[in-house]
């Protein structure tokens, strides 16, 4: 055990009612009570001191008084004979005070008359003759007598009678210690009743806090601190309780509910074996006008069920439920008892058993009473009529009176241990109906009639006894033995040669001398870490730095590693001393934690802690802090000056602070340090007088991290991962990360295992399993809640328990589930849910008129759905989990339906993502339910129809190490259409572009633009093919080397949008010449149009790449751990994000607008250019010579805005709905982006006679090479 260990046990306290001594490690004993660390052989030894007292006189009243079994060093064993005791009295003066100082509360003192000691005992202790007292404290007790300074009172109206012998030695303060439980602990100096919160007990001086008016603790002499009842409600305390129907409010320090009914007025809380059991548990409530309690309208309930079958009380008016449970002494319908005033055996009438006449010895006919006035004790069955109270079967004919006339042994005689459970079978009818008085069943809950499901043969079952342990078990501290001579400190021999011998003492951090004597002024912290990201290791470094200058000086500094899955919810207790002693109190402190990840030394985060009372030679703060998941990001408005450091802020705290470089320090990183002493590959944070504070990375360790740190050779089994958590400790220094399906220090054990089916239901994207083990309490016990996403395409999900279960509730999609349900527990199960297995809400299985009714009376027709439905297998209420059993009865066990799964602090998922969590503290399971945006593990990834990729639109719709064959419709339409666009472009492409290569067509501009978006246009259609193959093939075989995945997810995107935009700009360009040609006609320049175009041809691919340059940086590969996938993704932050969609917006609508200005320009005009040579024709007429004049001009522009339409329209006006699961919308506008490039020739050549005739010219031209 180490010193922090020995050093933390004195700052326990005890609870009034746990005990009076505090042993300094927890544990709280009566006073001169032994305890497990032997601090009370301190206690002893300082009683036992000699003082004035001659040595025999010494050393015979201290092995009297039993205080210890030696006295230096003499054993009492071989002092204590008669004649040596006697002797040694004899040297005693009057009056002898033993022990030599007070024996209690610090006045109360013992003297003895040794001329009057005559009758001695060896065996018992020595009873004081006299008990002295400080008169001031105790004003209510009269003296009897004074003695110097000292007033006294006999021992014997004290409690010390002579003629009662006690054993030991803390008998004798217990019987004086109720006579002075009224003193007061010190002198009070003008204080009077004034105060408000203070109470004045009846004939006392004595002021106590009216906090300790009716806590159970009896403070004042008369005990009227515990009968004030009406002052006790009005004090306003927020913690305590009024009972139902009393007047008086009890203290919450109290640890036992004494109200006479226990749930109170709750009907939502009563246990369902309670109802109908003949026994009020509810006090009765008047609603709608009439009467009702638990016990009220119980016409339909079976008096014959699980919970009453053999539980010694007749719950059926005729003893139904008792049948055929003991042995059958009396007929059908009588209840055998012993008559309570012949003590002779009788079988008493039905109607006599529970009439509140009292016919049988123990009132076994009228068990109510004992059942009514022992709520939380019914197996106290045998009522002792004279003084009302019960008591329990094992103490009858036990041999001590337990009733106050005895009735519990009187029928016993010389027959003690009468009913011990080895005689059953061979005693007496009389004398076995006796032993069966008071033996009552306590009520639990109970699967003995359990509809099993899954059915045995189809369910491996493998009952297991033993406990499993945790996945990983810190060992408890050893015991210590306190050291006398070095107090807290750790007492070391040091042999200097022969007889030279001297002792040494190695003090904890929070004590100093030579003797351990001194306490060290401090700061006490309590540190408790919490995390939701629970893989990696992280170190924390904790110290006390001084405020009040630049230099911020660190007095102390200590580290911890914190490896989240075993250490969180477990608090760390730490020392941090000041650098001198004593402190300076003008100077200001605080506690400065940083948190680093250890896998990478990368700095996660910063919390900044004040102490509150600076004047205080020991600070205690308890703090529970968050590591969060991201590091905390730099301050870009930072007003603070950091030379060598970057500014962020507290995350508890609003300020700001310079996080300094390894190497520097001060309050703004301006003080170099020397760091030589810490190793290259760790981090250096700080100095200690001179002294580097080194960060280390995982796999060293030490003050400057120059020692190599490994686990054993396989000392994780099953892949476990080996972390060093403290090298400090030699046993546990090292802890196993296991997988998922095993646990154990070592990974050793296999954890049961759950597999769960989904048939004929909705398969959910995530489930809750409540995991019950077993069934031997009132209540089933909630084992855990474990939380567990459902994979994309699969219609089972696989739970691992910590330990064998009976019991498995599921619930998806708000709807609960029947998983499991066995008698015994079981590990390693298969089963499946669907309609049939779901818990129906109890409000359609009620008619309207059962619905109407309160809930304490309709909790009484809860057997009939069972009853009338042979299918039903469970149903729910407010508080109820109902299951049916074989026999068609409803056992009910109350569930939490309100118990939240919302994450305690919303760090983890991103984008309004709803975080969700198996457990409100240290939570196993982290999930987040996206918006219809978003995507990834944290809801981390943006998915809107502007600039959706064949990645986001099929990344859930690809089942991974499936065939092509048996993939999704959505993947083979997919696969279909592609490859017919596929198809249908290259021959478009080829064909535009044998019409383009001709030299006439290259004589403008516009010519230019279409030869080269001939060949673009096959660029981008294969691209497309190609990456929608990538995606499907490296989505169905997920062992693709990463590398190909990394740069087919950068390159081949990129370039299929690099193709796509250039040919729609060169569309957009094409369009816009034709506007030009219209307007400048006869005047217009090709030779400047082809100069321009080679421009524009030369600078788009690289202005269109450099829009796109972002791409370049933040398109990367995702690990999806939970759906064990890799993604390619985009992860911006939103200033990125912003420019990314304007980039594509303007990719995509200004060639759009281009086109459409484009058609209506060159209609217009030409219409108006017309009107002055042909006026007499109709404006309609008109126009449709024009279009068909001139279509070359305006069908490509039209078709190529009436195929843009859709996109847009999709783009803008789209509602944010999740791609996974409406895909085909998305599907069809992103495809139909590639409608230009895919029909470029049907476009521009089939429209244009000119085009056309080239086309001719250049297809003549081929045949004849051909055919040549």
């Amino acid at each position: 055990m180490g010193i922090s260990s020995i050093s933390n046990r004195h700052k326990y306290a005890c609870w009034p009612d746990e005990g009076l001594f505090p042993c300094g490690d927890g544990q709280c004993v009566e006073d001169f009570d032994k305890c497990e660390n032997g601090r009370h052989i301190l206690l002893a030894q300082s009683l036992s001191v000699q003082g004035y007292l001659p040595y025999d006189c010494w050393i015979a009243v201290g092995c009297l008084s039993k205080i210890t079994d030696q006295v230096n060093g003499v054993s009492c064993e071989q002092f204590v004979n008669l004649s040596q005791v006697l002797r040694g009295l004899e040297t005693c003066e009057f009056p002898v005070q033993f022990p030599t100082i007070p024996v209690f509360l610090g006045h109360v003192r013992l003297l003895y008359h040794p001329k009057q000691i005559l009758n001695i005992s060896l065996e018992s202790a020595l009873m004081s003759d006299y008990v002295c007292y400080d008169e001031q404290l105790c004003d209510f007790l009269k003296p009897t007598f004074y003695h110097g300074n000292l007033t006294c009172r006999y021992g014997y109206e004290m409690g010390l009678e002579s003629d009662v012998a006690v054993s030991d030695w803390k008998s004798i303060i217990n019987l004086i210690k109720p006579h002075f439980r009224g003193c007061i602990t010190r002198h009070y100096h003008n204080i009077t009743s004034d105060y408000s919160s203070l109470y004045t007990c009846k004939n006392s001086s004595k002021y106590i806090s009216k906090y300790r008016l009716i806590d159970g603790i009896s403070d004042c002499a008369l005990n009227d601190d515990e009968q004030v009842s009406e002052l006790s409600c009005s004090l306003n305390h927020p913690f305590r309780l009024q009972c139902l129907n009393e007047n008086h409010c009890q203290s919450i320090s109290l640890l036992r509910n004494i109200c006479q009914f226990g749930k109170q007025n709750n009907f939502d809380d009563i246990l369902f074996s309670e109802i109908c059991d003949r026994v009020t548990d509810l006090s009765p409530m008047i609603i709608n006008g009439r009467n009702h309690s638990d016990e009220t309208d119980c016409e339909n309930w079976q008096c014959n069920n699980i919970y009453t079958r053999c539980d010694g009380f007749w719950s059926c008016p005729h003893g139904e439920d008792e049948e055929n449970c003991t042995r059958s002494i009396c007929p059908k319908g009588l209840l055998p008892c012993i008559s309570s005033n012949r003590s002779a055996l009788i079988c008493l009438p039905a109607n006599q058993v529970g009439d509140g006449i009292i016919d049988c010895l123990g009132a076994s006919d009228e068990i109510e009473y004992c059942r009514e006035s022992n709520e939380y004790h019914r197996t106290r069955g045998f009522y002792c009529q004279n003084d009302r109270m019960c008591v329990q079967h094992g103490e009858l004919c036990d041999g001590n009176q337990d009733c106050l006339e005895g009735e519990d042994e009187n029928f016993c005689a010389d027959r003690l241990q009468l009913c011990e459970e080895s005689n059953f079978h061979n005693l007496a009818d009389a004398d076995y109906v006796f032993c069966q008085i008071g033996s009552i069943r306590k009520p639990s809950f109970s699967l003995e009639m359990a509809s099993i499901y899954p059915p045995l043969p189809i369910v491996q079952i493998n009952p297991i006894n033993n406990q499993l342990n945790e996945q990983y078990i810190y060992s408890s501290p050893g015991k210590f033995s306190q050291s006398n001579i070095c107090n807290y400190g750790l007492q070391v021999y040091h042999w200097l040669g022969l007889d030279n011998i001297s002792i040494v003492c190695f003090c904890p951090p929070n004590y100093y001398g030579d003797r351990c004597q001194f306490q060290n002024q401090r700061v006490s912290l309590t540190l408790r870490l919490g995390l939701v990201e629970r893989q990696s290791p992280y170190a924390i470094v904790v110290s006390l730095v001084e405020d009040d200058d630049n230099q911020q000086e660190v007095h102390s500094s200590h580290q911890l590693t914190y490896l989240p899955k075993d250490g969180c919810g477990r608090s760390v207790n730490m020392y941090l001393l000041y650098s001198v002693r004593p402190k300076n109190n003008s100077k200001n402190y605080s506690i400065h934690i940083d948190a680093f990840d250890k896998s990478s030394l990368t700095y996660i985060a910063s919390w900044h802690l004040k102490l509150p009372f600076l004047f205080l030679p020991v600070n205690r703060l308890a703090v529970f802090l968050t590591l969060p998941i991201s590091r905390t990001l730099r301050h870009n408005h930072c007003p603070l000056q950091c030379y060598k450091g970057t500014c962020v802020k507290y995350l508890n705290d609003e300020r700001l602070f310079c996080l300094c470089d390894s190497g520097w320090s001060g309050a703004q990183c301006h003080i170099q340090i020397d760091c030589s002493s810490c190793s290259s590959n760790s981090i250096c944070v700080g100095s200690i007088r001179n002294r580097s504070i080194c960060v280390c990375p995982l796999g060293t360790f030490g003050p400057r991290c120059l020692l190599d740190q490994s686990c054993p050779e396989n000392f994780c089994a099953n892949n476990g991962r080996c972390v060093m958590i403290d090298e400090r400790m030699i046993n546990d220094s090292y802890v196993c990360i296991c997988p998922q399906s095993f646990f154990g220090i070592n990974c050793e054990q296999i954890k049961p295992k759950l597999e769960v089916f989904f048939q004929n239901i909705e398969v959910p994207s995530y489930a809750y399993a409540f995991i019950y083990k077993d069934a031997k309490y009132i209540q089933p016990e909630l084992l855990h809640i474990i939380l567990q996403k459902v994979k994309m395409f699969q219609n089972i999900i696989t739970f691992y328990t910590r330990s064998p279960f009976r019991i498995v509730i599921l619930k998806a999609d708000y709807n609960y589930y029947l998983a499991v349900l066995q008698q015994n527990e079981s590990k390693n199960i298969s089963t499946a849910i669907g309609p049939t297995q779901r818990c129906v809400p109890y409000q359609k299985l009620f008619s309207s008129e059962l619905l109407a009714l309160p809930r304490i009376h309709r909790l009484k027709s809860y057997h009939i759905p069972c009853q009338n439905n042979t299918e039903l297998q469970c149903f729910i209420d407010e508080s109820y989990m109902c299951l049916c059993t074989v026999e068609r009865h409803s056992n009910c066990f109350l569930f939490d339906f309100n118990i939240t799964f919302v994450c305690n602090d919303d760090v983890y998922c991103e984008n309004g993502g709803i975080c969700l969590q198996d457990t409100y503290e240290c939570p196993e399971s982290i999930l987040c339910v996206c918006t219809d945006c978003f995507f990834g593990n944290r809801c981390q990834f943006y998915a809107k129809g502007i600039g959706l990729t064949l990645d986001d639109m099929l990344r859930y719709a690809i089942q991974p190490n499936v065939t092509f064959t048996n993939q999704s419709i959505i993947v083979q339409s997919s696969a279909a259409i592609i490859m017919f666009l596929f198809v249908v472009g290259l021959l478009n492409s080829l064909l535009a572009y044998l019409a383009f290569r001709h030299p006439n067509c290259r004589q403008t501009g516009s010519g230019m633009y279409l030869h080269v978006s001939s060949i673009v246009s096959g660029l981008a259609i294969t691209t497309l093919a190609m990456k929608f193959w990538f995606v499907v093939i490296t989505h169905i075989y997920q062992s693709t080397d990463r590398y190909i995945l990394l740069g087919g997810c950068i390159s081949i995107e990129i370039a299929l949008k690099l193709f796509l935009y250039i040919s729609n700009w060169l569309n957009a360009f094409v369009a816009i010449e034709r506007v030009i040609t219209v307007i400048k006609g006869i005047h217009f320049n090709k030779s400047k149009s082809k100069f321009i175009a080679r421009w524009i041809l030369r600078l788009s691919p690289f202005v269109i790449l450099g829009s796109m340059s972002h791409e370049f940086i933040y398109r990367d590969l995702f690990d999806d751990y939970e759906e064990q996938r890799v993604w390619c993704i985009l992860h911006y932050s939103q200033p990125i994000q912003n420019y990314s969609t304007i980039i594509q917006l303007f990719h995509f609508i200004v060639p759009f607008l281009m086109n459409l200005f484009s058609a209506v320009f060159i209609i217009f005009s030409l219409v108006r250019r017309r009107v002055v040579i042909q006026t007499r024709q109709r404006y309609a007429q008109r126009l449709l010579a024009q279009l068909e004049r001139h279509k070359q001009l305006i069908v490509s522009p039209i078709v190529l805005v009436i195929l843009s339409v859709p996109r847009l329209l999709i783009t803008l006006f789209s509602g944010c709905v999740k791609v996974s699961r409406s895909p085909w919308l998305y599907l069809l506008g992103y495809l139909v982006s590639f409608i230009p490039a895919v029909f470029v020739f049907i476009i521009f050549v089939l429209p244009s006679s000119t085009y056309k005739k080239l086309f001719r010219t250049m297809i003549i031209r081929w045949r004849r090479r051909c055919f040549r």
